[in-house]
């Protein structure tokens, strides 16, 4: 039997994301209404790997602070490169055919302009262009670290095009200002179809609008 999303989300790794040292350009970002801070993280940006077989072993980096996990036994993954988007991002094609895991997830390590003024205002959010097709249940979970302790936040990615979804910040119970570290993780639920195109993703940060 396929363990439940609680089962499966509980074997994603939780450990601490070095942080990219580097900014992508996005210089047409999904998200920018409001925003204070938006970026295109460097496997959208250009400086990725690539094309070709990945390692078997989950917790592989592809570049720049974005890692690729599963719990597959016997993955059969590749990374392909479409051309250059009209909006100036490097499409990210996954291909699983025979994947025999339950989840396949990315973790985005966000950089320090990130997490630098963040307060309770803040929204943080991610925006993920999957094409026509799509994909299989997503989700996104923000990680957020402070010394030995961690929050998380989950969302369900609407099935839309594109798809995406914000954290509101005024819930949780560590203080925005003092996280250390953190970390989005995209997550794809099994079954999966045979590629996983991501043609564009945007992380962005805007206060809620005041009344």
């Amino acid at each position: 039997m396929r363990p439940g999303l609680p089962g499966l989300l509980g074997r994603l790794p939780r450990l601490r994301r070095a942080a990219p040292k580097g900014q992508g350009a996005a210089p047409s970002p999904l998200r920018l209404a409001g925003a204070d801070w938006a970026w295109r993280p460097e496997a959208w940006a250009g400086a990725a790997p690539g094309a070709g077989p990945l390692p078997a072993a989950s917790g592989v980096e592809l570049c720049g602070g974005v890692r690729l996990f599963h719990d597959a036994e016997s993955p059969e993954l590749r990374i392909e490169r479409p051309a250059i988007g009209p909006q100036g991002a490097w499409p990210l094609r996954l291909c699983a055919g025979g994947f025999d895991g339950s989840f396949l997830s990315l973790a985005i390590a966000l950089p320090e302009a990130a997490l630098a003024g963040l307060e309770r205002r803040h929204l943080l959010g991610i925006d993920v262009d999957l094409g026509p097709e799509g994909a299989s249940r997503s989700f996104a979970r923000l990680n957020l670290r402070q010394g030995p302790n961690s929050e998380a936040l989950l969302r369900s990615l609407p099935m839309t095009e594109p798809t995406g979804t914000e954290f509101d910040l005024w819930s949780i119970e560590t203080a925005p200002d003092r996280v250390e570290t953190g970390w989005i993780d995209l997550i794809f639920e099994a079954p999966l179809p045979m590629a996983i195109e991501i043609r564009d993703l945007v992380i962005a940060r805007r206060p809620r609008a005041s009344f």
